[in-house]
């Protein structure tokens, strides 16, 4: 399997593989707080689509990344600047920022990404990336957690934040993903797939999974807005 980046050369040596946490001036302390559904705002869709048997729903749709390839040339990952652009869009979308739990629905002040690591002995693990507003920051965070999944051939969790999952299947072009909402993934589901050029532009299908009992069509398509702002605007600092 292709890899987003070299983890066996890269700069971070295996003592830092020890200690993931990155101190910068964007850390921050997330709170949350358990929903009272009965005063929730969408109490009548919650309750509909918690009792249905498939509240999933996928939507997808074509995204302009020009800018991020232009980024990789300047030694940008890949992979971190595309999981940094959906969480600052998730960030931006309040119904994002609801996740829900076994024992009820949580709201955080904050969105978490988490991405698919493939560790040293060739499995996969699953790496999870703490809001940060500068991409740079973000970056140094992913690359450090990433060589954690790698080298140690292990999970890594963040503690707080409404999570967002994703998958990329860089070696073929699709327009959707369908997945299945079940008892223990309950969380948004973000993909995409190989990029398509279209004279000087690089564009890419990226599809949407969410569970209909927190997120509905409004709230998916100002994500998706969102999204594409993300990549236009997006800059390396």
């Amino acid at each position: 399997m292709k890899k987003n980046f070299d983890l066996k050369n890269n700069s971070i040596n295996d003592e830092e593989c020890k200690n993931v946490e990155v101190q910068t001036t964007n850390s921050y302390s997330d709170n949350k707080f358990k929903v009272d559904i009965n005063k929730y705002h969408k109490a009548h869709l919650y309750k509909r689509y918690m009792q249905d048997s498939s509240p999933g729903v996928s939507v997808s749709g074509l995204f302009d990344i020009t800018k991020l390839l232009k980024a990789k040339k300047k030694g940008c990952i890949f992979n971190a600047m595309m999981c940094y652009c959906i969480l600052q869009a998730s960030q931006n979308v309040e119904e994002f920022h609801y996740s829900i739990k076994p024992d009820g629905l949580y709201y955080y002040d904050y969105t978490k990404i988490g991405s698919v690591i493939e560790g040293k002995n060739g499995e996969h693990y699953f790496g999870e990336y703490r809001y940060f507003k500068s991409f740079l920051d973000f970056q140094e965070n992913y690359k450090k957690i990433s060589k954690y999944c790698y080298e140690n051939c292990d999970n890594y969790e963040e503690d707080s934040g409404a999570k967002i999952a994703t998958s990329s299947i860089p070696n073929f072009s699709f327009t959707s993903i369908s997945l299945d909402v079940s008892n223990n993934f309950w969380d948004n589901f973000v993909s995409w797939g190989k990029f398509q050029k279209k004279w000087f532009k690089v564009k890419v299908y990226i599809s949407l999974r969410f569970h209909h009992a927190t997120v509905d069509g409004k709230s998916a398509g100002e994500f998706f807005n969102e999204l594409q702002k993300q990549f236009d605007n997006f800059k390396i600092q």
